[in-house]
């Protein structure tokens, strides 16, 4: 059977079925996590979009409902005793049109808070699959570290040849022993 290039470490490998894509099963949930993953940042783009659409929609909904009741309103004051309320209209114009300029400003605000809300919590769990994605890395760097150091002793002791002295430090320091027990020999 001739080898071929594992899609995710590129490693060559003799695979155990024609249709093997991948060299180990680490492998193969490495690339399936990653794929997950940036199917899941897709759909959080896509409903951060969708949210922000939402906003903006209710935002510019809620600014014409308020100029339609003050069209409204201003309709019924004009149509009574003018000359009378002349005065108190013009104030509450003014009134008014601070308030829809403060309305357009806090909307204005309320959207742009709104996505970055949605943007930071898109992130927020992109990072917490990064870590997860990491860790799950380190363990497996470690346990095949171990695994090495182990085999390292074995045939140390199987060939009769003591460790040298700087790898001997590194098994002390990680608190692995440097000799082979009698039973496991």
């Amino acid at each position: 059977m001739s080898t071929q290039k594992c899609r995710e470490c590129l490693g060559a490998f003799e695979p155990g079925r024609p249709t093997q894509l991948y060299c180990s099963p680490s492998c193969s949930r490495a690339s399936r996590d990653r794929r997950r993953a940036e199917k899941r940042r897709a759909t959080s783009r896509a409903t951060r979009q969708t949210l922000v659409a939402v906003e903006r929609a209710n935002a510019q909904e809620r600014l014409l409902q308020a100029e339609t009741d003050y069209q409204r309103q201003l309709k019924r004051e004009s149509s009574s005793a003018e000359d009378k309320f002349h005065h108190a209209v013009l104030e509450r114009d003014k009134t008014i049109d601070q308030q829809l300029t403060q309305l357009h400003h806090l909307a204005a605000v309320n959207v742009d808070l709104c996505g970055e809300l949605a943007e930071a919590k898109a992130q927020t769990t992109e990072l917490r699959l990064e870590v997860a994605r990491i860790l799950h890395a380190q363990n497996a760097d470690a346990q095949d570290l171990m695994r090495l150091a182990a085999r390292l002793l074995q045939l140390t002791d199987h060939l009769g040849i003591p460790l040298d002295r700087p790898t001997a430090d590194i098994y002390r320091r990680r608190g692995w022993p440097t000799t082979m027990p009698a039973r496991a020999r």
